[in-house]
């Protein structure tokens, strides 16, 4: 698959470092660390003693892998079956601490959570970037929140990242990034894996902001055999839960744009693909869901009369599903797609192959203001119309007339 345009390296860390290369030096490191301060770990496993926790009203801190590949370093807990989990529930936990950074390595094994971030200890400003997280008990990044008044795990980033499971989860209550009244979250350029329940059981989505989460963006990500794949909204409101009380809305002004959504023929009978439910002033642009006829009533569904807003491009295998007195405008959207539109479906790669039965896709969409560019982070519109779904083909080289190339006579 082609590479993901916004996941370059972070640049170099700027202020204090502190490098740690065993397990004992980095729960030292945690345990004595102070604002503005980068932990830089060696490449190795680290077997993990305790939770990471970050506490004590800590701004600007960062734990990274030093050598930028997130497979060299592993932080790894007792095991996601292992109820004697000792000190090590959760893999990072963020509490009353701001402007964080979580990158370049891998958090494996744990009980409930690789990280979470506790939005009622004042948890805010959290970027996950170019991390492995796999194979935990629960949901593998939590946002949490202890309802009204506040506060709320507020304006993180996960990008660039690998979440999931090598098969499948070791019960129904997981998900990839589930965040509870969270406001400004993005979720770009990820991969999210297997995100499934035991045979016979059905997980939550993959990706899941609810109890009034505000302004999501889900873009550029890819799905590939997960039982849902993105939910913004989910149950009916609940104002002892809900972000700021409300209720009657679930999720409000969320994004969905360019993601690739694949679940295997023959495989889980599995869900939805893409859900809004109590969710007023969504907007579904220009995906790309192959499910294989493993859900038959569609592959985006718009639910409760709450729920308004625009599902406009999108490329699908199965119909587009209006619930419950919902309402959208819906424009440009082709639901006949066959996985042999598509350079390597059972990978799920979604990326069309010219030439094949996509040209039904091809140039066949207007233009809109808010889809600047593809899966791939190619701009749009790269010719008059768009293509349908998540993938943009790039265009052709213009072929030049040069006159004085030809022979005279």
């Amino acid at each position: 698959m082609r590479g993901r345009a916004d996941c370059a390296p972070l640049p170099a860390p700027a202020g204090r470092i502190v490098r740690v290369a065993s397990e004992p030096e980095l729960q030292a490191a945690v345990r004595s660390l102070r604002s503005d301060t980068t932990l830089l770990l060696a490449d190795g496993e680290y077997r993990l003693e305790n939770t990471l926790h970050l506490r004590g009203g800590l701004e600007r801190v960062a734990i990274r892998g030093e050598s930028g590949d997130r497979d060299r370093v592993v932080l790894r807990g007792r095991g996601m079956r292992n109820p004697d989990h000792a000190d090590v529930p959760h893999g990072i936990l963020i509490s009353d601490a701001r402007q964080v950074l979580i990158a370049d390595l891998s958090i494996v094994e744990v009980y409930y959570h690789a990280v979470q971030v506790a939005g009622e200890a004042g948890a805010a400003d959290v970027t996950l970037y170019n991390l492995r997280l796999a194979e935990a008990g629960e949901q593998l990044v939590k946002g949490s929140s202890a309802g009204p008044p506040g506060p709320y795990a507020d304006r993180g980033l996960v990008a660039c990242s690998w979440i999931g499971y090598a098969d499948r989860a070791r019960d129904d209550y997981t998900n990839g990034v589930d965040v509870l009244a969270g406001a400004d979250w993005i979720l770009r350029d990820n991969d999210f894996v297997n995100i499934r329940a035991p045979a016979g059981q059905l997980a939550g989505p993959a990706v899941l902001f609810w109890r009034n989460s505000l302004r999501t963006v889900v873009e550029r990500n890819r799905f590939v055999n997960c039982d849902r794949a993105i939910a913004l909204g989910l149950a009916a409101p609940d104002p002892r839960l809900a972000r700021d009380g409300e209720a009657r809305y679930d999720h409000q002004n969320g994004i969905i744009r360019n993601n690739m959504i694949y679940r295997a023929a023959g495989g889980p009978t599995g869900d939805i693909g893409i859900s809004v439910n109590h969710h007023p002033g969504f907007t579904i642009l220009h995906n790309t869901v192959i499910q294989n006829g493993s859900f038959p009533q569609g592959v985006i569904e718009y639910r409760f009369a709450e729920s308004v807003g625009r599902i406009l491009g999108n490329l699908g295998d199965g119909p587009i599903w209006r619930r419950d007195g919902a309402s959208a405008e819906l424009a440009d959207n082709l639901d006949s797609a066959r996985p042999d539109w598509f350079l390597a479906a059972a990978d799920g790669d979604l990326h069309l192959r010219p030439g094949s039965g996509a040209g039904a896709a091809i140039d066949a969409a207007a233009p809109l203001a808010d889809l600047v560019d593809d899966f791939d982070g190619q701009p749009r519109p790269a010719h008059a119309r768009l293509e349908i779904g998540a993938d943009e083909l790039e265009p052709e080289p213009a072929r030049l007339w040069l006159p004085w190339l030809r022979r005279p006579g």
